[in-house]
């Protein structure tokens, strides 16, 4: 059998009889040296984007691989735009999906890694596309995408975050599935704009949020609570029929169209799906706190009915507000976000520390002439605070008590005893006891309502010793009194450094003032004894304040001139706080939100607030909330 033999391109040159160069029957250049230069030499041919389409269309693997492989490097640039490239956009959809329709149609056994690789190279590329509006705009009408990647987003989370044992035989593509949830929940960021007034059944909108309260990747959390905050968007009802007047030129009909139903998917949102948002507010990181507060954004904000109040957008949002605080409950979620609001409000701003505030100068004090007395009786407590205390487990109750009952005393504080009723700085032991059980008596000789509702008392003994853990300046000590020399000396039991109050005071003051440091004054021991008592210095006192007052201002404006500092972080939290102070705090009076709020704020906020106030003067802080941390 004879063979065919190669036949060598110089076979086919030609030279003219001059020695020239000329062009061969092929379009080739040549010269007399034999030299050849390459087919299609300085013509480009086909366009990248029609040698995709013929790749595509020509049904060969390779050749198909080729293509997709290389649109996930030509979707980077803008200028590829599918409603100009239809057919590239369809094949795209395709390939992307074919691996799930197999896993629908119970025909897992048929996907190959061939399959796998060809999808995720598909779904990269419409990820990247999916970043320019045009593209999003295409592939939010397409017929039955939402639905196709709904499904093919539920067997990834199912696959990651439930159990797939019947599906052992995709066990090998464990990562590939994994790279395209990624992907996938990239993909269906920006499109989740264009799905809006979902049911409270939408299938998109469940899987999404049943995902976000499973993962644990910081990534795609963030991802998928974005997308929860577009699902959200409904439609907005006076434009829509603005829309409709403008084409038909009749609006009756469309009113009633967009009349709106209490169905929407907001509603499907748990209180534990909340708690789990609310707490990543927690963790300090930009990217999830920003994402978080735009979703608490419009969760407060939609206009969405819901079920208990058909007719009325302002009750729908307000009971959102309250499920979301649990202020009905255990106010769980109104604590993390009563502590977090306020900080996040500061965040990343360029702002003068209370700590480097120079103090004010120290205060000249005379010696007090006349003593104003020790109180001999103590004070009441109003019922509410003696509804707050009598609950509380001992010793707690007793530390309590004390604290509100009694304040420290510090020796500076001595002038002319010979003229006190009560020796200041100390109390006797039996008083003290006396005065606690005649407190709470309704305990000890309970009625019949209120027998086993609080915890019996402390003991005597155990009471006394409480008394230096409630004031660590206090000391139990035993004196010796004066005596008749045919008699024994009588011994006293007291506790030095404390005394009874004026009047008493909350918790958080009671507290604060029994650990608080020993206050430094200095005393002028002039010869005038009759000065006011506590007289001082005015008029040094003054020029210190405005002084102080003049440097803080003039280093605390940059807020207001430099707004370029502010981020969404700052604005929407100043929203949201803004927002809950005027629906939750102001609406009640002496309510515990308001008291929650002064425990995380009231050592921190007025400082900062005093220290820099441009804050107030831009807007971020608003002077009203100070009322609440006095």
């Amino acid at each position: 059998m004879s063979q065919l033999n190669p036949i060598s391109v110089s076979s086919r040159n030609f030279v003219n009889a001059s020695g020239g160069n000329e062009l061969n029957g092929y379009g080739n250049s040549f010269n007399g040296y034999g030299y050849v230069a390459p087919i299609g030499y300085n013509h480009r041919g086909a366009e990248d984007v029609d040698r995709i389409k013929m790749s595509l269309k020509s049904g060969i693997d390779s050749e198909i691989r080729w293509a997709l492989s290389t649109l996930t490097r030509v979707s980077l640039h803008p200028s590829f735009v599918l409603e100009n490239q239809e057919f590239v956009g369809h094949e795209l959809i395709k390939y992307f999906l074919k691996p799930y329709q197999l896993i629908v149609e119970k025909k897992a056994k048929k996907v190959t890694q061939d399959i796998l690789v060809l999808s995720l190279d598909a779904l990269l590329t419409l990820r990247n596309l999916v970043q320019d509006l045009a593209n999003q705009q295409w592939l939010s009408q397409i017929k039955n995408f939402k639905k196709n990647i709904t499904e093919a987003l539920r067997f990834l989370t199912n696959w990651f975050f439930h159990n797939n044992g019947h599906y052992y035989q995709l066990q090998q593509f464990d990562n590939q599935f994994k790279e395209a949830l990624g992907y996938l929940v990239d993909l269906i960021e920006p499109l989740s704009c264009y799905y809006i007034d979902n049911t409270k059944n939408d299938s998109l909108f469940q899987i999404l949020l049943n995902t976000s309260i499973l993962t644990t990747d910081k990534s795609l959390f963030v991802n998928i609570v974005r997308c929860l905050s577009h699902l959200l968007i409904i439609r907005d009802k006076s434009l829509k029929v603005e829309e409709e007047v403008d084409v038909a030129g009749n609006a009756e009909d469309d009113t009633k169209e967009l009349e709106r139903t209490p169905n929407n998917c907001i509603d499907s949102i748990k209180d534990s799906h909340l708690e789990i948002f609310v707490n990543q507010l927690l963790i300090s990181d930009n990217e999830l706190n920003a994402a978080v507060l735009e979703f608490l954004k419009l969760y407060l904000t939609s206009e969405a009915l819901h079920p208990e109040y058909p007719n009325s957008v302002k009750d729908s949002q307000l009971f959102r507000l309250q499920y979301l605080l649990q202020v009905n409950t255990s106010r769980a979620t109104f604590n993390t976000i009563i502590k977090q609001l306020p900080l996040l409000i500061v965040s990343n701003l360029p702002l003068n520390e209370p700590s480097n505030i120079k103090p004010i100068t120290q205060l000249n004090l005379t010696k007090r002439s006349l003593y104003s007395g020790v109180p001999t009786t103590l004070p009441e407590l109003s019922e509410e605070l003696y509804s707050i205390i009598v609950r509380f487990p001992e010793p707690l109750r007793a530390t309590t008590w004390l604290r509100c009952c009694y304040e420290p005393y510090f020796p500076h504080q001595t002038t002319d005893e010979e003229n006190a009723e009560v020796i200041p700085g100390e109390v006797t032991q039996i008083s003290l006891w006396k005065a606690y059980e005649k407190q709470f008596q309704e305990i000890w000789e309970p009625s019949d309502s209120s027998a086993s509702l609080y915890k019996s008392l402390l003991p005597a003994v155990d009471f006394i010793k409480n008394v230096s853990h409630a004031f660590p300046n206090s000391e139990a000590m035993v004196v010796n009194l004066d005596a008749v020399a045919s008699e024994t000396p009588k011994k006293k039991f007291i506790i030095k450094g404390i005394q009874p109050r004026q009047f008493a005071v909350n918790i958080d003051v009671g507290n604060y003032e029994a650990v608080k440091p020993s206050p430094v004054s200095s005393i002028n021991p002039g010869e005038n004894y009759k000065l006011p008592i506590g007289h001082i210095d005015k008029e040094k006192f003054d020029h210190s304040l405005n002084r102080l007052s003049e440097g803080i201002l003039a280093e605390g404006s940059r807020i207001s001139k430099d707004l370029d500092f502010l981020n969404p972080i700052n604005t929407t939290s100043f929203e949201l706080l803004d927002y809950i102070i005027n629906e939750v705090l102001e609406t009640r009076e002496n309510s515990p939100e308001e008291n929650i709020f002064r425990l995380y704020n009231s050592h921190w906020l007025p400082d900062l607030v005093y220290t820099n106030p441009s804050l107030v003067e831009s807007g971020l802080i608003n002077s009203k909330w100070l009322k609440y941390l006095i």
